[in-house]
């Protein structure tokens, strides 16, 4: 069987829903831009979002990201890359390596593929990589939108510093979805491999909410990759070396993926 069979098979099968998450992804972007020339240099919105409450200013990226509300990077930062972008490749990430893996198995497709020349190893590589390049896909309509509309609305991003924040939430967004693979290889059933990596991510976030508003909790943010994907501002000072923790983590998931789908009776 072909190294890349079942990467062309899976995006072939999944074109129309990948589809409609790149066109739900690119309008609310889209509405994100519109609003800017409204918001640039106007003041008076920075006063607005400084008078929401501590917790609420969390949510968004805290005190410092609403202090910079009316820039281009403080914007983009409070609407698209600290909640809203990581939770929509979040989703689709954890929703294509639930179906990817343990809802194959749930079909019985997994046990036809895995009955031709290919090995588990090879099959958690074809799609992870699967999943890898939706997401890198919906991270450059992103980017493509910002920086090309951005140029005529005066968003003024620099290309490297957009690419960098993107970066952060497809790796936040991956190592979800390797979580839900991992899971879909300890056991079959598509919710619970769902469940683990949308849930680990969910909690995750929490952290980082907690840890900005109780500074005797601050620890906590450690274990959460929302800290290591954003905590940097890679809008503003480009790309950070903490993502090295990220690699790291997503590589420990993809190994451990492969470990438990060689051990799995798959029936």
């Amino acid at each position: 069987m072909s190294s890349t069979l079942l990467i062309r098979r899976t995006l072939a099968d999944r074109r129309t829903s990948l589809m409609w998450w790149a066109i739900g992804l690119a309008l609310y972007v889209g509405m994100i831009l519109a609003i800017w020339p409204v918001v640039k240099d106007n003041e008076e919105f920075a006063t607005l979002a400084e008078s929401y409450p501590e917790g609420l200013q969390a949510l968004f990226g805290g005190e410092e990201a609403f202090a910079a509300f009316t820039t281009p990077a403080g914007y983009l930062n409070t609407y698209l890359f600290t909640m809203f972008l990581p939770f929509i490749l979040i989703s689709l990430a954890t929703a294509m390596a639930s179906a990817l893996l343990a809802g194959d198995e749930e079909s019985g497709l997994l046990e036809l593929v895995l009955s031709y020349p290919v090995t588990r190893t090879s099959a958690v590589v074809q799609k992870t990589a699967s999943m890898v390049i939706a997401l890198v896909a919906m991270g450059v309509l992103t980017d493509a939108l910002i920086y090309g509309v951005g140029k005529i609305i005066d968003l003024d991003i620099g290309l490297g510093k957009l690419i960098a924040a993107t970066v952060g939430t497809i790796l936040i967004a991956g190592f979800s979805g390797q979580l839900s693979f991992a899971a879909g290889a300890v056991k079959g059933n598509k919710g619970f491999a769902l469940g683990v990596g949308f849930g680990v991510a969910l909690i995750g976030y929490l952290f980082s909410v907690v840890a900005s508003v109780a500074p005797s909790l601050k620890w906590v943010q450690w274990a959460s990759p929302f800290y290591y994907g954003t905590a940097d501002d890679p809008l503003t000072n480009g790309m950070p070396a903490q993502y090295l923790v990220l690699v790291g983590g997503w590589a420990l998931a993809f190994g451990a993926t492969v470990a438990l789908l060689r051990r799995h009776d798959i029936s």
